[in-house]
C-alpha cells in the first residue's frame, strides 16, 4: 500500500517561480516515510512561501510535518487516556536532516474530508499561529477510539483517549479544525496563491535584505582576516576566519560550493596560508567528504607541499578506494 500511495505524497509543484506546494494524502509512520519526507522538504526549503494541501488527507499515523516548521523543541498536543489515567505528550523531533522552515508563509488547505492525523497538524499550528488555514471545516476526529463487542453479533467503537492542545486545552473533536479564510475546498488553492505571492514577496524582501547586511559583514571580516594572515597574526587571523564562517552559517549559506568559491580568491603564493585555513575549515565541516579532502591535496600540491599532499589523497582513498584520480595525483607526485 506504502508502495501504491507513494508514502502518502501525492505531489511536489513550483508555482510560479517561487511558492512551493505539496499536495500530501496519507501521514505514514515516519521511519518508513523519512527519505520521501525529506526529499520533499528539501524541495521546499526555498521556497518565498509554502502551501500544503491537506484536502484529501485522510489521516494516518500522525504528524510528522510541524517539526519543519516549528523550533525544537516545541509541544504540539498531548494524547490523554482514559483508560490508563496518563497524558501522553508529543514534541517537535530533533532530527529532521533538513534545515528548519520557521519563518517562511504557510498555507494549508482543508476540506470536509481532512480528517485525523491532517487535523492534528493543521489545529496545531494555527494554535500557535505559525499557518493561515484556507478552505472549509474538516471532519472533526480528535479522540482515538477502541472497538469493544457487544455480543455475537454488535460491536461498538468507543472514545478512549482525547487529544489535548496546549495552547487551546482542548481540541477539534466534532467541530472540526475552522479555517481563518473561510472558502469553499475547491477555491482553497486559487485563494491560497494570492495570498502567498503577496506574502512570499514580503518574506523574500525582508531575507535578500538580511543576506545583503551578512554578506557586507563577510567581506569585513574576510578583509579582516586576509591582512592578519599577510602579516603573520595567525591566531587574530583565524578568529576574524571563524567569524566569516559564524556569519554564513547563521544565514544558512555553508556548503561545500560556498567555501570553494571562497577559498577560489586565494590563490597565490602570498595568501597560501588563507587558502590552507579556509580548506581546512572545510574539512572540519565536511570531514567525511572526499572532495573537502581532495581540494586541500591539491592546494598543497599546487604549493609544493608534497608530502602534505599526498597524505592528503590517501584520505581520499579512505573514503572512496576506488578514485582513480586520487590515484594517479599520488603516483605522479612520487615520480616527480
Amino acid at each position: 500500500m506504502g508502495v501504491k500511495e507513494n508514502k502518502g505524497f501525492f505531489k511536489l509543484e513550483w508555482i510560479d517561480g517561487h511558492i512551493g506546494y505539496l499536495d500530501i494524502r496519507r501521514f505514514y509512520y515516519a521511519p518508513d516515510a523519512k527519505k520521501m519526507i525529506v526529499g520533499a522538504m528539501n524541495f521546499l526549503s526555498n521556497a518565498d512561501a509554502i502551501i500544503i494541501d491537506l484536502r484529501e488527507n485522510g489521516g494516518g499515523s500522525g504528524d510528522y510535518l510541524s517539526s519543519y516548521f516549528l523550533e525544537y523543541p516545541t509541544q504540539l498536543n498531548s494524547s490523554y487516556s482514559r483508560e490508563d489515567d496518563f497524558l501522553t505528550e508529543f514534541w517537535t523531533s530533533e532530527d529532521i536532516d533538513v534545515r528548519r522552515l520557521t519563518d517562511v508563509p504557510l498555507f494549508l488547505l482543508t476540506s470536509d474530508r481532512t480528517f485525523s492525523a491532517s487535523e492534528s497538524f493543521a489545529y496545531d499550528m494555527q494554535a500557535r499561529e505559525r499557518a493561515t488555514i484556507i478552505g472549509d471545516s474538516t471532519r472533526g476526529g480528535a479522540h482515538s477510539v477502541d472497538l469493544y463487542k457487544i455480543d455475537d453479533r454488535f460491536e461498538i467503537y468507543i472514545p478512549t483517549a482525547r487529544a489535548i492542545n496546549p495552547i487551546t486545552g482542548t481540541n477539534w473533536e466534532g467541530t472540526g479544525v475552522i479555517p481563518d479564510i473561510n472558502v469553499p475546498s475547491e477555491a482553497a488553492l486559487d485563494t491560497a496563491i494570492v495570498l502567498a505571492t503577496a506574502a512570499g514577496s514580503e518574506f523574500a524582501k525582508a531575507r535578500d535584505a538580511k543576506l545583503n547586511r551578512a554578506v557586507k559583514q563577510m567581506e569585513m571580516e574576510m578583509k579582516r582576516a586576509e591582512t592578519l594572515f599577510r602579516k603573520r597574526k595567525i591566531d587574530e587571523a583565524e578568529i576574524a576566519l571563524d567569524r566569516v564562517f559564524q556569519i554564513a552559517d547563521k544565514n544558512d549559506l555553508i556548503n561545500e560550493f560556498f567555501i570553494d568559491v571562497l577559498a577560489y580568491n586565494y590563490q597565490s603564493t602570498e595568501d597560501e596560508q588563507i587558502l590552507y585555513a579556509i580548506l581546512k575549515k572545510k574539512i572540519g565541516l565536511f570531514p567525511q567528504s572526499p572532495t573537502a579532502h581532495a581540494s586541500l591535496a591539491y592546494a598543497y600540491y599546487k604549493h609544493g607541499k608534497k608530502d602534505l599532499a599526498i597524505a592528503q589523497f590517501e584520505t581520499v582513498l579512505e573514503f572512496e578506494p576506488d578514485n582513480r584520480n586520487a590515484v594517479k595525483m599520488i603516483d605522479r607526485i612520487r615520480n616527480e
